[in-house]
């Protein structure tokens, strides 16, 4: 059954392409001129009625589409594959051949479509905001010029993208005319700046805000500039692999991942210099007085920082550090203790004052000051001592006298003023005089090993905050003069 179904269906299909071909009518004289021209035709011969006239051609080339760019092996050639309406390979298409369009006048139009191939030098110096001019070049390998005239079919007022060059060759006399049809590209940038260019700028500026953080979490803020780094050099990464890796120029894209690679490994450098000076110790590293003046007084004042409480410590640093005005005078009577804020400007002299005697400060101010050997000026020298440069000092040095002259004249049984129970109680004044001295001596160690790591932890801050400035107007300025030297940005 399904046998006897085909049959009928071939016979069916028979009959009308019988009918079909039967009914086909065509021009005789349409046939009678191709079988004309065509029966002694020879491809060999070139069409012209003079042998020794040359054969004039005239080309053009129409552009559809650039199909793709092709990276060649040789590093920086690259194939750029055309469609256009001209082809002298005729393996494009096997199965259609364009016909040729035979005039009156003996002209001839021929408009082949056809796939090229065209092999030419990129340059990569703007790359991705870069212009390409790549050619096709055209010529006979068989005809010299005085056989075969090329020319440039070009319409009138049309610019048309062609040069026709003649070479002469060492072996030949004759010239060789080429035609080279120029291909302007010019690339749009909105892959690269939205995949590449855009995340890559927003994780640098995240380098700059790095500088924010407190120098005291250093250990957060290698961190974070460490994976900066780490996600800078993954783009790097991808820019070369999408660049040709030619050694003639420099892609402005890979400057501008170096130059982001530089600024956030330098910054890291430095953020490891400001960790080095946060935790510097008093024990083992002293701060030289140019490197005070530097970080503690001038870079401050240059870029507007302020030391809350420096002012106050300066200040109180100050009254008890001055000499003692010259013009006070001792007063060795009724005498229990040292007023420390009259102090003077001109620090040469200090005046004792009266603060509640009590019965031991009673007994021992009636001792007379000629016995006690004190002199009258301080400034000149209460106990024949050498003047010293620091009143704190000065002041240790003659509480330490006056007790050892009150003991002398009280353990004296000679003397005028010696009793026993006053002895006593000096000597036990005297224990407790040194042991207040031992816990003075280690609060003042201590409080100025304070002061030194203070010091090295503002010289961090005001270092860091120097970085911070100078890292943002490089990277301001090299990223402004990167986007400004291209010839066009084009989206």
């Amino acid at each position: 059954m399904n046998i006897s179904l085909v049959l009928r269906r071939i016979l069916l299909f028979s009959l009308f392409g019988v009918l079909v071909i039967g009914g086909c009518v065509a021009s005789k004289a349409e046939y009678q001129l191709y079988r004309d021209l065509l029966a002694n035709y020879s491809r060999l011969v070139r069409p012209v009625r003079n042998s020794s006239e040359p054969l004039k051609i005239s080309m053009m080339v129409y552009l559809q589409q650039i199909i793709g760019v092709v990276r060649q092996h040789d590093e920086k050639n690259q194939v750029i594959e055309l469609n256009a309406w001209l082809n002298a390979d005729e393996t494009f298409d096997s199965t259609y051949k364009s016909s040729v369009v035979v005039y009156s006048n003996g002209q001839i139009n021929w408009i082949p479509p056809g796939i090229f191939r065209a092999s030419c030098s990129i340059d990569i110096t703007w790359f991705p905001f870069d212009d390409q001019s790549c050619y096709l070049k055209f010529g006979s390998w068989t005809y010299n010029g005085f056989a075969i005239d090329l020319q440039i079919d070009s319409e009138p007022g049309t610019d048309t993208p062609a040069v026709r060059e003649e070479t002469f060759y060492v072996c030949c006399p004759e010239p060789y005319p080429t035609i080279k049809f120029y291909i302007n590209l010019r690339r749009r940038t909105l892959f690269h700046g939205f995949n590449l260019i855009i995340p890559s700028l927003v994780i640098s500026v995240m380098t700059l805000l790095a500088f924010s953080l407190p120098p005291h979490d250093m250990s957060e803020k290698i961190g974070f500039q460490t994976t900066i780094l780490l996600s800078v050099c993954f783009f790097l990464t991808i820019v070369s692999d999408m660049t040709p890796p030619t050694s003639e120029a420099v892609p402005l894209l890979g400057v501008f991942f170096s130059t982001l690679t530089l600024i956030v490994a330098v910054s890291t450098t430095f953020t490891i210099t400001v960790l080095n000076l946060r935790y510097r110790q008093s024990a083992n590293c002293e701060m030289s007085a140019t490197f005070r003046n530097i970080f503690l007084k001038w870079l401050p004042q240059l870029l507007i920082m302020s030391r809350p409480g420096r002012k106050h410590i300066y200040r109180k640093r100050l009254r008890k550090d001055n000499f003692i005005d010259s013009s006070q005078c001792l007063q060795c009577v009724g005498v229990d203790t040292v007023e420390e804020d009259t102090f003077a400007t001109d620090g040469s002299m200090m005046e004792l004052t009266r603060m509640g005697p009590s019965a031991l400060a009673r007994k021992l101010c009636t001792i007379p000051c000629e016995k006690l050997d004190l002199q009258r000026k301080i400034g000149e020298g209460i106990f024949a001592m050498r003047r010293y440069t620091r009143a704190r000092l000065r002041k240790a040095t003659q509480c330490d006298k006056y007790i050892k002259k009150c003991l002398e004249l009280l353990s004296d049984p000679q003397s005028d003023a010696y009793d026993e129970n006053v002895l006593i109680v000096v000597k036990y004044y005297s224990v407790v005089y040194e042991r207040l001295k031992y816990i003075n001596e280690r609060m003042r160690q201590k409080e100025e090993r304070n002061d030194i790591e203070e010091d090295w932890k503002y010289a961090s801050m005001v270092l860091d905050r120097f970085c911070f400035y100078i890292f943002s107007t490089f990277f301001i300025v090299s990223i402004t003069a990167i986007f400004l030297s291209p010839p066009y940005i084009n989206v």
